[in-house]
Parts: C-alpha cells; sequence; structure tokens
C-alpha cells in the first residue's frame, strides 16, 4: 500500500499544511445546491425523470440524486450495515438542501406524511401536488401541506398540472434562487469548524481530488488530523455513509485493490460551475497538481490511477 510509501508522506504532509479549512467555510453557502427529489415509480410516474433531466441540463449548479440510487449503493456496501430505507432517506434529506417531492403516488403521500413530521425536515420540503386537488380538504391538503406552508423555507406547496409538469419550473426556480441561510445545529455538525453535512462532503471531495485515489481508512484518518472529526451517532458511520453519497451524487469513483476500497474524483471541475466556487476549485486543482509531482513516482499509485482512468472513460 503505497501510503507508506515515502513520497506519499511528502504529498500528504504538503496537503495538510496547505489546506485551508476556513476558506472551505466561508464558502459553504455558495456550494452547489444538493437536491433530494422524490416521485412515483417511474414506469408509472414519469415526472421525476423530466424535471430531473431539465435541472441537469440547465441548472448545472445543482445536483440532484434519488434516495434509490443511493440506497443501491450504500445497501450493496461492505461497510455500512443495517441501514433500513426509512432511516436513510431521514439521513439524506437531513443531508440536502432542499427535498422536493412529487406528491403523485401513494408512496409519495407517505414519504411527505413521515417528512413533514420532522421539525428540522419540514424547514426544507418543497411539495408539488396536482393542481385538480387544490381544493380538496383532504388529510394532505390539512395536515402535511398546511404544516409546510407555516414553516418552510420554500413555502408555500406547488400546484401544478402533473400532464405538463415543467410548467411549474417558474416557481421551482423562484424557490431555488431565495437567498437562505442557516444554523448547523451542534449534533448535526462535525470537527472544530462545526462543518455542515455537506461541507464536510465537499471536504472529503478536497481530500481525495487531491490524494486520490486513496484508501478509505487513509480519507478518515486525514478527516481526524486535520479538522478533528469524532463520529457522533451511535451505529452510524457518517465517513463511509458520505463516500457512498458522493458516488450516488457521481462526485466519487469506487476501485478495488484486493480487500481495500480506494475513491477517486474524476472530472469533477463539473460541480463548481457557480462563479463563487472558481476559488475553491482552483485551490483543488492547485492542491492536486502539488500531490501529482509527489504520487506519480509511486509505481503502484501511478497503475491504480492509470486503471482508474480507463474505466471512467
Amino acid at each position: 500500500m503505497w501510503i507508506l510509501h515515502p513520497k506519499y508522506k511528502t504529498a500528504r504532509k504538503d496537503f495538510i499544511d496547505n489546506f485551508s479549512a476556513s476558506e472551505l467555510t466561508q464558502l459553504s453557502y455558495s456550494l452547489p445546491k444538493i437536491l433530494f427529489i422524490c416521485g412515483g415509480e417511474e414506469k408509472a410516474c414519469s415526472n421525476r425523470g423530466t424535471l430531473e433531466n431539465y435541472i441537469k441540463r440547465y441548472h448545472k449548479e445543482y445536483l440532484t440524486f434519488r434516495a434509490e440510487l443511493a440506497w443501491d449503493v450504500i445497501s450493496n456496501s461492505k461497510t455500512i450495515k443495517n441501514v433500513n430505507a426509512l432511516a436513510l432517506e431521514e439521513w439524506l434529506a437531513d443531508f440536502s438542501d432542499i427535498v422536493i417531492i412529487l406528491v403523485e403516488s401513494y408512496g409519495t403521500v407517505a414519504e411527505l406524511g413521515a417528512f413533514s413530521l420532522s421539525n428540522g425536515l419540514r424547514k426544507k420540503l418543497l411539495p408539488i401536488l396536482d393542481k385538480k386537488y387544490e381544493r380538496d380538504l383532504s388529510f394532505i391538503n390539512t395536515g402535511p401541506v398546511m404544516w409546510v406552508n407555516n414553516d418552510s423555507k420554500f413555502n408555500p406547496a406547488i400546484y401544478t398540472d402533473f400532464s405538463t409538469i415543467l410548467t411549474c419550473i417558474p416557481e421551482i426556480n423562484e424557490r431555488l434562487s431565495r437567498k437562505l441561510r442557516s444554523s448547523v445545529s451542534e449534533d448535526n455538525s462535525y470537527g472544530k469548524y462545526r462543518y455542515s453535512p455537506k461541507v464536510l462532503l465537499f471536504f472529503l471531495l478536497y481530500v481525495i481530488a487531491s490524494l486520490g485515489p486513496i484508501p478509505a481508512k487513509e480519507i478518515t484518518t486525514l478527516a481526524t488530523e486535520i479538522i478533528e472529526f469524532r463520529e457522533k451517532h451511535r451505529g452510524r458511520d457518517t465517513i463511509s455513509f458520505m463516500l457512498s453519497l458522493g458516488i450516488a451524487l457521481g462526485l466519487f469513483k469506487l476501485s478495488w485493490e484486493g480487500d481495500t476500497p480506494y475513491y477517486s474524483c474524476i472530472d469533477f471541475d463539473k460541480f463548481f460551475n457557480h462563479e463563487s466556487t472558481k476559488k475553491l476549485l482552483d485551490s483543488i486543482l492547485k492542491s492536486r497538481a502539488r500531490a501529482l509531482s509527489d504520487l506519480i513516482l509511486i509505481k503502484d499509485f501511478k497503475k491504480e490511477l492509470s486503471m482508474v482512468m480507463k474505466n471512467a472513460s
């Protein structure tokens, strides 16, 4: 394993010495927004896919993901065990900037009800409902939707024609463009810099983009050394979850050398389209260039990097 190689140790020390934790903290509000989008089963309900495709095409400053994609990655993970689907969805929603729920099936009605019961998640909810039911005195309208309209930062809920879902895009854009700042609770912050879950994810991206391919254990070790990361939640492996989520978001690539998982970042600059993130991108690219000047001299590292690049192409 090349993390014992003198050249890796040189690159590692340079990374630690030059990493600016405060820079990441200052940019926390201009990092790409993460959109957790819930909807009905694809074969019966195509609106979620239509909405996602539009956002990916015209709003590259946003990252979108589905619970089931993260579930596929995490449920197959060798390092994360005993995570049930509902706990995972709550975890994902807590991590996101906004939770968009297309209320178009029994399952999404249940999701709206479950998420609206959480004080923290309710503030992030944006339900999108069928306009033909807008005036119904239903449980949905008088319960979860009313709670969301009272408490959500993205209120009110959107009613639209589900047969032409993109007609509600102007309303969605208005919600996403709101200038919102939120405090991070002590229970939901990490390390001595009190990183939010999203900032922690981009810290991991910084580490992996600079030193990757890098083994998962070394990532955790660096997080402990640099930001004094400590696990707060019993039974939870936050770093492993973040790495798996990064794969689901397309931020990270996973490769294996025997039983050891390695993480890499390929083409990550596409996630820094917003002008306010250019400085951070520049810092990451410079950090990568400095590290590669040493790492590329390590035979095993060079071999693994070549395999990662080959599989990515």
